[in-house]
């Protein structure tokens, strides 16, 4: 058994050649859809995922650059006389789905469903069992570990180094962490590459992929990588859009 993970996005709010913003697809039988920004319905697109197939999205946080094209992912699926999309996101996704659905009067009949998760909740979706984690963000993020039989994925979402998602990380095949400025930046809500391979360093993971990248990190890529891989001991490389990885 294999999975196959495709980094659709590996930007943020701000505009930059080559990098759309955050999502993440992964499939083994079944797709799952970690995180919507904008871009995503064309990157969706270009590597031929069937809209049919994408019913379900796992959201980390309700920032713009994660969510932004998940309206139009649920109205596509509507146009084309599919099932309402289900969504899976932290507290207050449900609410914050509802204003902007109630925005567009035309789309009043477009359904979709909302389950709302905390920290430590479980569940089973697409043939993962799925662990959420307190992330630590500006506001309310959860990070994921995707378990699919002897296969596990972790993905961070944004946030600040954290032991309670090192934690969840550890005894990963991959972990996809967000890494948004190169050294010497200092910043809060985010993550820098000696800071997350200091948090790292007491962990086994046997593949970190950084993601989440502002612009200031065009040129510093495989610095970042190798800070990460001195500190943490795990073999470390910079994702880019459309970057596909099978474990």
């Amino acid at each position: 058994m294999s999975l196959k993970i495709t980094l659709l996005g590996t930007g943020v709010g701000i505009p930059q050649p080559g990098r759309s913003q955050a999502a993440i697809l992964i499939e083994n039988d079944l797709p799952l859809l970690l995180d919507c920004g904008a871009g995503t319905l064309l990157r969706l697109d270009q590597v031929g995922a069937s809209l049919e197939a994408i019913d379900t999205v796992l959201l980390s946080h309700l920032h713009l650059d994660h969510v932004h094209d998940l309206l139009a992912l649920a109205n596509s699926r509507h146009l084309s006389g599919l099932s309402g999309l289900r969504v899976f996101g932290p507290a207050g996704t449900r609410e914050w789905l509802d204003i902007i659905h109630s925005a567009y009067p035309n789309l009043e009949g477009m359904e979709y469903k909302v389950q709302e998760l905390k920290a430590m909740d479980s569940l089973s979706l697409k043939g993962f069992d799925i662990f959420a984690e307190d992330a630590q963000h500006s506001i309310t993020a959860l990070a994921y570990r995707l378990e699919k039989e002897e296969k596990v994925v972790v993905y961070s979402g944004d946030t600040e180094p954290s032991a309670r998602v090192a934690a969840l990380a550890d005894g990963s095949d991959l972990l996809i962490h967000e890494c948004s400025f190169p050294e010497p930046f200092d910043v809060s809500n985010h993550t820098t590459p000696m800071r997350l391979g200091n948090m790292l360093s007491n962990y086994d993971l046997k593949r970190v992929v950084l993601t989440h990248l502002y612009p200031q990190t065009e040129g510093h890529e495989d610095e970042m990588a190798q800070q990460v891989i001195e500190l943490a001991g795990a073999p470390t490389i910079v994702g880019w859009d459309m970057m596909i990885i099978e474990i």
